[in-house]
C-alpha cells in the first residue's frame, strides 16, 4: 500500500483537478462521484433533449409504458449531447484519470420508466433478470492478466433524475471488482454483497468510473423514469464501438479538442494513415502527431498557467 500511496501523491501533484481522495477511491474502489457536475439549467436542457428523443422512438418502435430504452452514439443525436464530451468541469478529471491521448468509445442515453412488479422478481443482477451483472467489454472479452482486466477505458455517467431513493433504477457497482478476477471456475460472478454500492444520487451528479467494474441496475419502483447519459472514453489506438467515423454534420463546427474526442484528427485533416499511405502507411491513431491530439497542449497549458492543484 505504501508504494500505491506514493504513486498517488505523485499523480495528484501533476493533476489538474483530481484530489488525493478521489484518486485513491478511483484506484481502489473504481469510481468516485461529482455532485452538481451539471447545473439545474444543464440538467433541464439535457432532460428536454432526452424526452424529445424518447418520444420520437417510443412512437416509431411502439414502446410500452414500462419498457426501457437506450439510444447509442448520442453525440450524433443532438449538439447539446455532443457538447457534453468536453464539459469544462469534467474534462480535467477525465484527463487526470485517463491521459490526453483519448477519444469517445461510446455514448448513450438510458430511459427506464417505472417497472411492473412481475418484471422485478429475479434477484439483483441475477442471470435472466432485466439487467444482469456484467463489466463492459467487446465480444470475446478484453485480454486479462491472471483474470484481471487491464485499465482499458472509463466512463462518465450523468444522472439527471432523482435517484436518492433505493430501487429507483440506479446503477449498482461492485467496488474493487476491477482489481481482481471476477468469475469462479464455473463462470459465476464472484460478488461480496458488502461490496455492492447502489449509486443513490441527486440530479446533476456525475460518476467517473472504470467500466471493468461489475455493475447492474436496480429495478425502478419509483413514480418517475430514470434518465441518464453515459460517455465512455478509451485510448485512441482502441477502436470505438458506436461508430467508425462520425458524419460530417456531427463534426462540423467542432473545436480541435472535440474533433479528437470524436475520433478525428484534432487538426481536422483526414490523413488517418499518414502522408505516404501507399508505400509507408502509419496509423495516426497508433503514432499520433502533436497536432492530432490537442488535449496534450491543452493539458500542458493548464499546468503552465498554474491551474493544477
Amino acid at each position: 500500500m505504501q508504494q500505491t500511496m506514493l504513486a498517488n501523491s505523485s499523480a495528484v501533484a501533476n493533476s489538474m483537478a483530481i484530489t488525493a481522495a478521489q484518486r485513491q477511491q478511483f484506484e481502489e474502489d473504481g469510481f468516485f462521484l461529482i455532485e452538481d457536475a451539471l447545473s439545474a439549467e444543464e440538467v433541464a436542457a439535457a432532460v428536454g433533449v432526452i424526452d424529445r428523443l424518447y418520444e420520437k422512438y417510443r412512437q416509431a418502435r411502439n414502446l410500452g409504458p414500462h419498457e426501457a430504452f437506450q439510444v447509442r452514439n448520442i453525440v450524433a443525436a443532438d449538439p447539446l449531447l455532443r457538447n457534453l464530451i468536453d464539459h469544462p468541469r469534467i474534462l480535467p478529471l477525465i484527463v487526470d484519470v485517463m491521459g490526453y491521448n483519448i477519444q469517445i468509445r461510446t455514448s448513450h442515453l438510458d430511459v427506464r420508466p417505472p417497472m411492473r412488479s412481475e418484471d422485478t422478481q429475479a434477484g439483483l443482477g441475477e442471470r435472466g433478470s432485466f439487467f444482469p451483472w456484467h463489466s463492459d467489454a467487446p465480444n470475446f472479452g478484453w485480454p486479462t492478466v491472471d483474470g484481471v482486466i487491464p485499465y482499458m477505458e472509463m466512463k462518465v455517467g450523468y444522472y439527471l433524475t432523482d435517484l436518492t431513493q433505493r430501487n429507483s433504477g440506479a446503477i449498482c457497482v461492485v467496488r474493487g471488482s476491477h482489481r481482481r478476477a471476477q468469475k469462479d471456475e464455473q463462470g459465476n460472478y464472484i460478488i461480496d454483497p458488502a461490496d455492492i454500492v447502489e449509486v443513490n444520487v441527486r440530479p446533476g451528479t456525475a460518476m467517473i468510473w472504470r467500466t471493468a467494474l461489475l455493475h447492474c441496475v436496480t429495478p425502478n419502483l419509483s413514480d418517475h423514469a430514470r434518465k441518464c447519459l453515459y460517455y465512455g472514453y478509451n485510448h485512441r489506438w482502441i477502436r470505438p464501438s458506436d461508430f467508425d467515423h462520425q458524419a460530417p454534420e456531427v463534426v462540423a463546427g467542432c473545436t480541435p479538442i472535440q474533433l479528437q474526442l470524436l475520433g478525428e484528427l484534432g487538426s481536422g485533416l483526414q490523413n488517418y494513415n499518414g502522408d505516404d499511405p501507399l508505400v509507408h502507411p502509419v496509423s495516426r491513431y497508433w503514432r499520433p502527431q502533436e497536432e492530432d491530439i490537442p488535449l496534450k497542449a491543452w493539458a500542458e497549458q493548464r499546468h503552465a498557467n498554474g491551474k493544477a492543484h
